[in-house]
């Protein structure tokens, strides 16, 4: 058996997932789920808290929440360190790109229009600015944030910047050089991938 990783048909908090497996070269079921089918699963206690990502590991465990995946992942294919400071570096930038995440989202899902709209205005000239200046700050030159090789963060940020909504403000992305050749070389790394994959929005 495979690793079987279910999400909706959308990148979101899935890519990093999907994308360490590519990188390892490791086999995995990608299972898009629609509304039903989670609606589904979810009633039958597939998953532990009710929400996705997940992933069903060979064995047949069912792994949830997707920062505690990501380091269950990055551990069994080599993308956290085992020091305990360094892999408190990783997760670190995974929680700050999370709260990143949080202010994007608010653009999306806020009370109206006008709500959503004064969301991503202050996305884009506060929050985006801030996140990507502290990255760079992180990043130091560095090929990835786990130097030579990906560490687990590199997937989180690397699939975030691989995001259908990126065009929007890639501007500002463009203002962060060592950012801007982080992103360009991650494009070139899954090519293949960002090629083929399913069209999705978000």
């Amino acid at each position: 058996m495979s690793y079987k990783v279910y999400y909706f048909d959308a990148y979101g908090r899935a890519e990093a997932i999907r994308m360490m497996f590519i990188h390892a070269k490791v086999e995995f079921e990608d299972i898009r789920l629609t509304r039903e089918q989670f609606a589904e699963l979810k009633a039958a206690g597939k998953f532990e808290f009710g929400q996705v990502p997940a992933i069903e590991t060979p064995e047949g465990k069912v792994l949830v929440q997707s920062g505690a995946i990501n380091r269950y992942v990055g551990t069994k294919l080599g993308y956290l360190p085992s020091d305990p400071l360094a892999a408190y570096e990783v997760d670190n930038l995974c929680d700050a790109i999370n709260d990143m995440y949080m202010k994007l989202f608010q653009s999306y899902f806020g009370p109206s229009e006008e709500a959503k709209a004064a969301a991503y205005k202050a996305f884009v000239e506060t929050s985006l600015p801030f996140f990507l200046g502290k990255f760079e700050a992180r990043l130091a030159g560095q090929k990835y944030f786990g130097g030579e090789n990906p560490n687990v963060f590199d997937f989180c940020f690397g699939g975030f910047l691989q995001q259908p909504n990126v065009p929007k403000f890639q501007d500002v992305v463009d203002k962060f050089p060592g950012i801007k050749a982080h992103q360009d070389n991650w494009a070139l790394v899954f090519a293949d991938h960002l090629a083929s994959r399913p069209k999705c929005n978000m």
